[in-house]
């Protein structure tokens, strides 16, 4: 009875874990170039299916 009970929390564990990869899905992106000053920083990243950068400045 005991294993019973723990199969099912396991399961629904699983389960629980799947939903929560499968809605928060998954970037395609690379990180080209990360730069990181005590002023700011640069982030650039290159999209792989189309090859599209994007740009993130923080000041």
């Amino acid at each position: 009875m005991y294993y019973l009970h723990l199969t099912l929390r396991s399961s629904i564990a699983i389960g629980l874990l799947t939903m929560g990869l499968v809605i928060a899905g998954c970037d395609n992106k690379e990180t080209v170039l990360d730069i990181d000053t005590p002023d700011g920083g640069v982030e650039v990243e290159r999209d792989r299916d189309d090859g599209a950068l994007s740009i993130d400045v923080d000041e």
